[in-house]
C-alpha cells in the first residue's frame, strides 16, 4: 500500500485518498512517504523540505480531491520511471 502524508486541513482529500486505497498518514508522521499533500500553508513549518528529496510535495491549494488525485498519481508515475533508468 502507497503512504502519503496528507494536511490534516485536507480532509476531503484524505478521504478520497483513502477510499482509492493509499495509506494516508498524518505531515507530522511523514516518515517512508511515498508522497506529501499539503495544503502550502505549513511547507516551511514542518521541515517538508526535508522530504521532497525523497518524496514529490504537492500543494492542493485551488485544487478539487480529484485534481489532486491526479496530480498525485501523475507525480507517483514518474518517480517509478526515474527509478527504473
Amino acid at each position: 500500500m502507497v503512504k502519503i502524508a496528507v494536511d490534516e486541513n485536507l480532509s476531503n482529500v484524505r478521504s478520497l485518498l483513502h477510499q482509492e486505497g493509499f495509506d494516508v498518514v498524518r505531515l507530522g508522521d511523514s516518515s517512508g512517504v511515498s508522497a506529501v499533500v499539503t495544503s502550502g500553508m505549513q511547507e516551511n513549518l514542518l521541515g517538508i523540505q526535508e522530504i521532497t528529496e525523497k518524496a514529490p510535495v504537492i500543494d492542493a491549494r485551488g485544487m478539487t480531491p480529484h485534481e489532486v488525485l491526479a496530480t498525485l498519481k501523475e507525480r507517483l508515475m514518474d518517480v517509478e520511471k526515474l527509478q527504473h533508468r
